[in-house]
């Protein structure tokens, strides 16, 4: 059996690109319960404001190890970090344990998971702050092949 996916509320106060990001992914679960899939996106849709500040991440299933490839990362990240990870597995990089449980929670939860005022442990700009949605993504509808965050600096 898998979870609801009602049981997810956002905080009444995500800012407007995490609110914008929740209602697009909710709003395209299927009456089944089925998530969305990555082509059920469209760019346009995500507001070009806000595409700079999205990451993409693929779910790769090796029996029961889960490993989290960066597909994609948004040019605003890029900036705002100081670094581009495209292509880096979490699991190869530094001070990632944190983000790595959180992907897994969505895997196995198939819920979305957002976090408020977190350090940027992963670069050198261990000063900033940020606060992220993260949205479980199904090809199949059922089992998260992808991981769509939406980010916001402080």
């Amino acid at each position: 059996m898998t979870p609801s996916l009602a049981s997810f509320r956002p905080p009444e106060n995500l800012c407007p690109p995490l609110k914008h990001l929740h209602s697009l992914w909710s709003g395209k679960i299927t009456a089944e319960g089925h998530l969305p899939a990555r082509s059920d996106f469209d760019p346009a849709e995500m507001l070009a404001a806000f595409l700079p500040y999205i990451t993409l991440f693929d779910v790769i299933r090796n029996g029961d190890n889960l490993r989290f490839r960066i597909r994609l990362v948004g040019t605003g990240i890029v900036e705002e970090t100081g670094r581009d990870t495209t292509g880096n597995f979490l699991d190869e990089m530094s001070n990632t344990s944190q983000i790595i449980g959180r992907a897994q929670w969505m895997v196995e939860n198939r819920q979305p998971i957002y976090v408020e005022n977190q350090p940027l442990t992963w670069t050198s700009r261990d000063y900033k702050h940020y606060s992220a949605l993260g949205v479980p993504l199904a090809s199949d509808g059922i089992t998260v092949d992808k991981i769509i965050y939406q980010m916001a600096f402080s």
